[in-house]
């Protein structure tokens, strides 16, 4: 698949798509939690007992668990979509106008962000709970504070993610934009391992590393680096992926598999911490290739389609 570009816009329109399915998933994900949490477990999920988990429940729950997946996505496809682009403007124009790209970036997710957090005091007092810190939150520091306070505090919970993405575009552009783009694969190499590593410290050392190792930059931006070194590859020369339909279909099913024996998000320890979670990435990243990148896939959806433009708005 070839994306749509200009000067001013490039634009790969199974992306869409797939950010969708990322939000879709989040959302089933948090709704389950919120069902389960007021109402306990489902009663298929318990053999009608509304009680114990079955074998098949436990599995499902984990499952579900394991759509936290989702944010991944969403860091896989920003890594790609953002590193394409600047790699892009710096080959089309010799350099990258960062001043533009720190207003495009911030005309996009600014305007929800301090929205939300301005109204945020009526929230609050509507559901009687604790007012949150909003000092945090205006600088972008929401995933180390939950780290330090241990509570995801409301109506900021998600935060979170968007400021590791907020992250990643403060940092970014200039990378991109400073080191020759010939340089540019030790580069991702050395962050990528270095975010490995932190990782690794982490699970042996931190007294709360499932919270660690799920909400620090430094430890999440691993994905954000592997989209970024697919957009490096595609940049050179367009990629084209033509998995035989029987083998996606199989690793879908090692993926369900996967996901279902062991919820993705229980990152207590090293094994859990490293060797699951990217044998994970490495096979959703893989799909998602194929979903992009194959000619012959058949199951796209139609351009400009309700799910095109959910995807969008996501």
């Amino acid at each position: 698949m070839n994306p749509k570009e200009s000067a001013t816009k490039i634009y790969f329109p199974h992306l869409d798509v797939l950010r969708f399915v990322a939000a879709f998933m989040i959302v089933i994900l948090h709704s389950y939690i919120a069902y389960t949490g007021w109402f306990g477990n489902i009663g298929f999920m318990t053999g009608g007992t509304f009680t114990t988990l079955t074998k098949t429940g436990v599995a499902l729950d984990h499952l579900i668990q394991g759509f936290h997946i989702g944010v991944d996505i969403f860091f896989l496809i920003s890594g790609f979509l953002i590193t394409y682009i600047l790699i892009e403007e710096k080959k089309l124009n010799h350099k990258i106008n960062i001043k533009n790209f720190m207003i495009r970036r911030s005309l996009r997710i600014w305007p929800l962000y301090f929205g939300l957090i301005a109204i945020s005091p009526l929230l609050v007092k509507w559901m009687n709970d604790p007012n949150p810190d909003y000092i945090y939150n205006l600088l972008f520091l929401n995933n180390f504070h939950t780290m330090t306070t241990k509570i995801w505090a409301y109506p900021f919970s998600h935060f979170w993610s968007i400021c590791i993405e907020e992250h990643f575009y403060l940092v970014w552009p200039f990378i991109i934009a400073f080191i020759p783009v010939k340089k540019l694969p030790l580069v991702f190499s050395i962050l990528l391992a270095g975010s490995i590593g932190y990782q690794i410290y982490i699970s042996f050392t931190s007294a709360n590393a499932i919270l660690d190792l799920y909400l620090n930059t430094l430890c999440r931006i691993d994905v954000l680096i592997i989209g970024a070194c697919g957009a490096l590859i595609y940049s050179k020369k367009p990629i084209t992926v033509k998995l035989h339909p029987l083998l996606n279909f199989a690793l879908f099913i090692i993926l369900i598999f996967l996901l279902s024996f062991d919820p993705f998000a229980h990152w207590g320890n090293p094994i859990s911490a490293i060797v699951k979670k990217y044998s994970i990435i490495g096979i959703i990243t893989v799909l998602l290739l194929n979903y992009n990148f194959n000619p012959n896939f058949k199951f796209h959806f139609r351009p400009k389609s309700i799910i095109h433009y959910l995807g969008k708005v996501s």
